[in-house]
This record gives structure tokens, sequence and C-alpha cells, in this order.
């Protein structure tokens, strides 16, 4: 056992001086076209390709491939495999031995005697200790006589640093080291390369370029469109996107359209960037590549800037609303607080809110919705704000408790309406499933008989084998059983007004073929055009009409309609309204309405035909100077003044009383006066603040002792025309009991503060103590209007024309048409000069070489006045 294991222990070392040698002998030969492929592969790295024509690097690549084949075919060639023989040998040098020590232990005894028996078997035990202790040494290969230059060192370092060099290219570049392009061999030319990313309309970004960022990460607003057109290959290449493994599901997203042939002979490709991702341009190779990271669109935020009010049966609020791109939809969405049971776990109902125009990235809006025909009316509700970017990312406000407001009808028919269309509306469960075809009964048939062909069986398909109304839930059932009860027996007498009965039995047939939820809404809108008629008789209809031409012509100014659609909309509107007046005042003939007071007969004559076509005008001017959002306020406006009149005809004469209060009225011109003073006052101070800020002085800016010189003279002039009206509006200042003389008070001390603080050259407090002067004259002037008003009204200073009744218009009932001419609205040239006004404020705010100190100021001006 002893000789075996000797044996098989130089057997393991004579391998290991074999691999030894065969390494050696691999080294030197594999050196020239590893290193040959090295330097390609570094230059191929650090593109190459790139600085000659393409035909020269198709060239250049397969020379430099054959060279590096034939060096690997010389190397294989010029092997030689190391023998046992050889590696024997190797061992014996490295174990130091003599030559032929180690073949004792494959030695036989020549003679079989005992002397040669012992002699061989001292000299097999000898061989099997050196066979013990014998080992193979590693392999010393001789590359330096090979690589006397050591390029075996420096190639790899310019392979690393290439790798480093080409970034994101790198791997189409070693992909041109290896593969040789095909297509300039097919003719393909210099590629030249023009292409842009071009974001989505509602970012409101211009097109990023493409063309000098190839191999870069290119930043781009969200849903992008890349365009490409190349010159240069005769064949069409593809344009690739591979979305990043990051996604969830990077799949679906992955695109690749090939060129097209564009009418001046370029290949073009078009492709929309889903998200972040790899865009390739590949003809045969990939011959670009960029890096395409649209930027998120984040979802936008509302808020309540103030909060739901309940006032006139109607809810005003302000809301505001921010989005990285731009608001396009707002909706008011109300949910119960305590749901009955037929809505519980209902979505919230949405009521459209109008949204400013251009979809800026900052909205706010006031508004003030008319909720009585709202589906959850009467019912304690959590309301909030949600609005909506392009993408259909919505943001939501918080939640505001509230009680919807309930419209309130005295007829008993439109009471009965409305408590049916409560039942449908306050049932939101699902329909049963319908049951399978097979399972229901045959159609119904019946015979018509025919002249030529005899009695012909006519097949009719009808609801009757599997009727909804039967698979809907409780809530729809009872409303249907309630319209049936209502209208079992018209004959007796009740329904006066036969489109009420028509209405009713029309909302049931809408029940009856009603499939969903969704689908009964249809009758709860019959059901309250029904409560309308049968409360209101015909103006309701009138009414409806105008709010429907309204909406028209607001709608058609906002998308940017015709001049021509403009104007058949506004006629449109025009007549609507002419009926609405004329329904209105018939109805209060019939119903023999009176005004208590010549004060609600005078208010009724507000307006005028002049006056309504004077408004009307001025919504087609704004229209057509571009200035919708202005139109479209005043459009409605003039329809919230319609919508709102009660006739109530005017008594006889004789009942009006003596005028005006003269008296408030001089003061309420002082007053005015005054304000116009310290504004102009306020806006010096505000320029002598800023003068110095930007590096310029302006010389005509008045210094502040000049400022309180002037403060001083007009807080005097002031407060001589206030004592001028002690006693004679009423309550006195000192009391505390008149609003208007606590706030002008206010406004004088508030004055001698601006003065004090201008005399110690302290311009910043003056200019904010003058802002709360006229503040304080503003609340004042507001509250002498409000006492004149109230003066007006309980001495019957109201002077009466004599002329009998008049309708909302100003238009003695039954004798045509009246002018209206008395009424005291700004003619043509005070608007003008107030429309030059507030232009020249938008064109101070927007002059980038003014203070921003001042811009600020300007545009908080027509923020408070012009709403712009």
């Amino acid at each position: 056992m002893k000789h075996a294991d000797a044996r098989s222990a130089l057997a393991a070392e004579v391998e290991r001086a074999r691999r030894a040698l065969r390494t050696e002998r691999v080294g030197p030969l594999t050196l020239a076209p590893g290193v040959a492929a090295m330097v390609w592969l570094a230059a191929s790295l650090f593109g190459v390709h790139d600085f000659v024509p393409p035909l020269a690097a198709t060239l250049l690549t397969a020379g430099a491939l054959l060279i590096i084949v034939l060096l690997a075919v010389r190397a294989v060639r010029r092997y030689r495999k190391p023998t046992a023989a050889e590696a024997r040998a190797r061992l014996e040098v490295d174990a130091r031995l003599d030559r032929g020590a180690l073949e004792t232990l494959e030695d036989q005894p020549a003679k079989l005697d005992p002397v040669a028996l012992a002699l061989w078997s001292k000299a097999q035990s000898e061989a099997e200790a050196l066979a013990r202790r014998v080992a193979a040494a590693p392999p010393r290969p001789t590359l330096r006589q090979a690589d006397p230059l050591r390029i075996r060192y420096v190639a790899p370092l310019a392979a690393a640093a290439g790798l480093i060099v080409a970034g994101p290219l790198a791997g189409d570049r070693l992909t041109r080291a290896v593969v040789p392009d095909p297509g300039p061999v097919l003719g393909d030319g210099q590629l030249q390369i023009e292409g842009w990313a071009t974001p989505a309309a509602y970012t409101g970004a211009g097109p990023t370029p493409l063309s000098d960022r190839i191999g870069q990460t290119v930043q781009t607003p969200p849903q992008v469109e890349i365009t490409l057109r190349v010159t240069g290959p005769v064949g069409a290449p593809k344009l690739r996107f591979t979305p990043d493994r990051t996604l969830k599901d990077p799949a679906p997203l992955a695109r690749e359209v090939t060129f097209v042939r564009a009418a001046d002979g370029a290949w073009e490709a078009r492709l929309d960037a889903p998200g972040p991702g790899s865009l390739q341009l590949v003809r045969f190779l990939t011959k670009a590549r960029w890096r395409i990271e649209p930027s998120a669109d984040a979802a936008p935020s509302a808020r309540f800037t103030v909060e739901p009010v309940i006032a006139d049966g109607k809810v005003t609020f302000s809301w505001s609303a921010k989005d990285d791109y731009g608001v396009r939809a707002a909706w008011l969405a109300v949910t119960p607080v305590a749901p009955p049971e037929g809505l519980i776990g209902a979505p919230p109902e949405r009521t459209q809110l109008d949204t400013p125009a251009a979809e800026p990235r900052e909205a706010e809006a006031d508004v003030d919705l008319d909720l009585a025909p709202h589906a959850y009316a009467g019912m304690e509700v959590e309301a909030r704000v949600v609005v909506a970017d392009a993408q259909g990312q919505e943001g939501v406000s918080a939640p505001v408790r509230l009680k919807l407001p309930e419209k309130i009808f005295l007829q008993p028919l439109a009471q009965a309406a409305i408590e049916i269309r409560k039942v449908v509306l306050h049932e939101a469960r699902p329909y049963a499933p319908a049951p399978p075809k097979a399972k229901r009964g045959p159609p119904a048939t019946m015979l018509v008989p025919d002249p030529v062909w005899g009695a012909q069986e006519l097949v009719i398909q009808t609801d009757d084998q599997a009727p909804r109304i039967e698979r809907a839930p409780a809530g729809i059932r009872r409303a249907a059983s309630l319209l049936d009860g209502l209208t079992i027996a018209p004959q007796d007498g009740y329904f006066v007004d036969a489109a009420v009965f028509a209405g009713l039995r029309a909302s049931r047939a809408a029940l009856s073929v009603a499939g969903d939820v969704k689908e009964t809404r249809v009758a709860a809108d019959m059901l309250w055009e029904v409560a309308l008629r049968a409360e209101y008789g015909d103006s309701a209809d009138a009414k409806r009409a105008l709010e429907m031409a309204q909406k028209a012509l607001s709608e058609a100014m906002a998308r940017g309609a015709s001049q021509d659609e403009v104007e058949r909309l506004t006629q449109a509107y025009r007549e609507a309204m002419q009926k609405y007046v004329d329904a209105l005042t018939q109805e209060a003939i019939r119903q023999g309405k009176t005004a208590e007071t010549r004060e609600d007969a005078e208010q009724q004559s507000s307006l005028s035909q002049a006056d309504i076509q004077r408004m009307l005008d001025d919504v087609k001017r704004l229209n057509q100077e571009g200035r919708t959002a202005e139109a479209q306020q005043l459009l409605r406006q003039l329809s919230e003044m319609l919508a709102n009149l009660e006739v109530r005809l005017a008594n006889g004469p004789g009942q009006s009383g003596e005028g005006q209060n003269k008296e408030l009225d001089r003061q309420l011109e002082n007053l005015s006066d005054a304000i116009g003073k310290q504004r102009g006052l306020r806006d010096d101070t505000q320029r002598s603040e800023n003068n110095g800020q930007n590096g310029q002085r302006d010389p005509s800016a008045p210094s502040a002792g000049e400022l309180a010189q002037r403060q001083e003279a007009l807080r005097r002039e002031f407060e001589k025309s206030q004592q001028g009206q002690d006693g004679k509006g009423g309550q006195g200042a000192g009391d505390g009991q008149d609003p208007a003389a606590e706030k002008l008070g206010k406004a004088g001390q508030s004055m001698r503060e601006a003065e004090e603080a201008l005399r110690r050259g302290d311009v910043g407090k003056a200019r904010a103590a003058q802002d709360e002067a006229l503040r304080a004259m503003r609340e004042g002037a507001d509250a002498l209007s409000k006492s004149a008003s109230k003066e007006g009204g309980k001495d019957g200073r109201m002077a009466d024309d004599g002329q009998g009744a008049r309708d909302p218009l100003g238009r003695r009932v039954g004798a045509g048409v009246d002018g209206g001419d008395d009424v005291g609205l700004p003619d043509t040239q005070q608007r003008e000069r107030a429309r030059e006004i507030l232009d020249e404020l938008r064109r101070r705010a927007q002059d980038p070489r003014r203070p921003e100190a001042e811009r600020e100021y300007l545009r908080r001006l027509l923020e408070r006045f012009a709403g712009s």
C-alpha cells in the first residue's frame, strides 16, 4: 500500500507540473491577441467610430477583428501540449533531484536473487520517501521577453478609462467594436439626427431639443411626444423606448415604431414617452441613445378660502386651488352626515364649479350657488372642493359641515312632486341582476291584419317578461307607487294644468325603463320641473330658458367661439330675457301683487332696456377684446339681477316722500374726495419708501417732511368736515353707537399716526397707518351708504312719477316701452375713463423697470378693484 500511495502522490504532482508548463506556454502565446483585443476595445470605448466615416468605421471594425482572429489562430498553432515526461522532468527540477530519481518507482528488479531483491527493495523505499516530499512549483510565465514595453499593463488601464468616458454609451460602443455595422455597406450615409420632445399642451412648456444631447439624460415635462427626423440611411430605422425596470409593470410601456418617409425625403418617427426610460435610434445597431426623465405631475390641492355660508337660499363661499401645471376643473362634492338607508356608501354628489379660463396654476373664485335642486337639499352635509388637473388627478379640500338650503313649495302638487323626488334621489343602492334570458317567458304577440297577405303575427318585445321596476331597489319602487297613486284619477279636476299631469306620468315612465340608479336621475329632473310648473306656472319655464341661454352664451365665450355665434347667442339671450320679464309681469297681474312701499316699486325700476342693452354691449366688447373672464362675470351679474326680480305692481301716486337725504349725500361726497386724496398720498409714500432700493434714485420723489405736511393738511380738512356733520347724521362719534362715526374716528386717528411717523422719518410705519386710514374711511363710507338707504325708506323720500304700475325693467304695464333714462348708472365717458385707469394700472404692474414693491402694490389694487 505504501508503494501505491507513493505512486498516487507522484502522479498528482506530475499533473500539477504539467498545468504549470501549460500556463507558461499559453501566456506568451495569448499575449499578442489579448493585448490587441484590449487596445481595440479601449479605442472603441473612446468613440473611435464617431471620428471616421460610416464605411471606414465598418471596415475598421472588420479589420481589427480579423487581426485579432489571425493572432489567435497563430497562437493556437504554436501551442505545444506538455507531455508526462516533460512534466516529470519539470518536477525533478523543482524538487532539485537527480534526473531519473523518481523513475525507480516504475522500475522492476533485473534479477530475482536475494541480493538483487534486497537492493531493489531499498531503492524502492528511498524513491517512495522522495515521492512523498516532492512538490511542483507554481507557473513561471516568461511575459517580460514577449512584452518588453509593458503593453499588457497599459491596455487594461486604457479600457477601464474608456468605460468611464463612455458612461451610458459603453454598451453601444462595445457592440460596435465586435459587430461591424452593415448599414454603410448597403449604402447608408452619414447619420444626421434632428429631434425634440414636445410636452403636452396643458403644461405650457416649449419643446426640448434632443439633437445636441445624444447620450445624455434629458429632463422633460410630463407626457412628452418624441419626434425624430433622420437623414442618411437608405432603409427605415426604428425608434425604441425601453421603460425603467423600477416601474411596477414596465412591459406594457415598451414602445417601438418604424420610421416613415416624410414629404421632404427624411425619415420621421413619433413616439409617446409614458415615463422614465431609455430612447434608442436603431439601424442594425444602436446609433443614438437618450435617457428620458419626465418630471412628475403632482396632484392639485384645494381649500376653502371662505367657508360656505347660507344666504338668501344660496350657498356662498370662496375657494382656491394650486397645481404645478394648471387647474382644469372644479366641483363641490357633498356627502350626507347622517345618510338615510338608501344613501349609505353612495359616492359624493358633485356640482360643477366655474373655473378661471386658461387653466391657471393658481386658481381662485367666489361662488354663489343655488343648490335648491340639489339631491341632498335640506340635509346636513360635509362639503369639499374637488379640483382636477389635465391628467385627471384630483385634489380635495378639508370638509366643511353645513345644512343645504331647501326650497319651500306651497302648492300641494308641487310639494308632492318634491317629496317623490326626494324618495328617488335618496336611493343609491344597485338594481338586482336581470334573470337569464332562458328563464324568460315568450314575448308578447298580437295579430295585425294585412289587406294583401291576411293576418300577420307581430311580435312585440317588451319589458313585461322581466320588468326593470321589479328589480329596482325599494326606494325606486316606492316612488313609482306614489306616482301611480297621485295620478290615478286625473279626471277629478285636481290637475288644473295638464302639463303637471303629463310631467308626473313622464316621470313614472322614466322610472319604469330605468336600468340602474343613474338612469333614475332623469325622473328626478322631471319631477323638479313639474314642481316648478305647479308652483309658479309659465314663469318657471321662462326662467329656465333664460338660464340656459345665459349658460350657452357663457360657454361660447369661454371656448373662443366666432363673433357670429356669439351674436346669435346674445340675441337668443335677449329674447329669453324679454319672455321672462313678460311672464313675471303677467304672473304679478294675475296674482294682484302690490308694492307695500314706494321704495319697493322704485327698486324694481332700477333697470331699463337701455341699461340692459349697454350691459350686453359691454359683454360683447369685452369678449371681442379677449377679456373673456370679465365678460362672463358681467353676464352672470346681469342674469342674477334678472333672476332675483320679483314683480310687485307700484301703488298709485301720492305715496312717496320728499326726496333723498341731501345732507348724507353731501357727507358721502366729501368722504369720497378725502379717500381719493388719502390714496394719492399713500401712493407717494410708497414711492418715497421704494426710492433708491434698486440703486436708482428718483429726484422727483417727495421727502418725508413734505409728506408729513400734506398728511397734516389732509387730516385737518378731514376733521373739519367731520365736525361740521356733528348732530346731522344721527348718533355722534362719542356714543359708540354709530358705526359710521366710529370708523371715521378711527380713520382720523390713523391719519394722525401716519403724520407723526413721517415726521420721525419712519416711512414704512407711515404707509401702514395710511393703509389703515383708507380701510377705516371705506368702511365708514359703507356705513353711511346703508344709513342713507334706511333714511330714504323710513321717511318715504323716494319721489314718485305718478305714472302707475311698472314692470321690472321700469316700463309702465300695458303702456309700451319706457326708456328708463332716469337710472343713475355711469355714462359712457365715465366707464371709458375707469377702463383707461385700469389699463394704466395693468401696464405699470407689468413694467419690469419699476420696483417690485410698487408692482406688488399695483397688483393688490387690481385684485381689489378689477378682479384680475
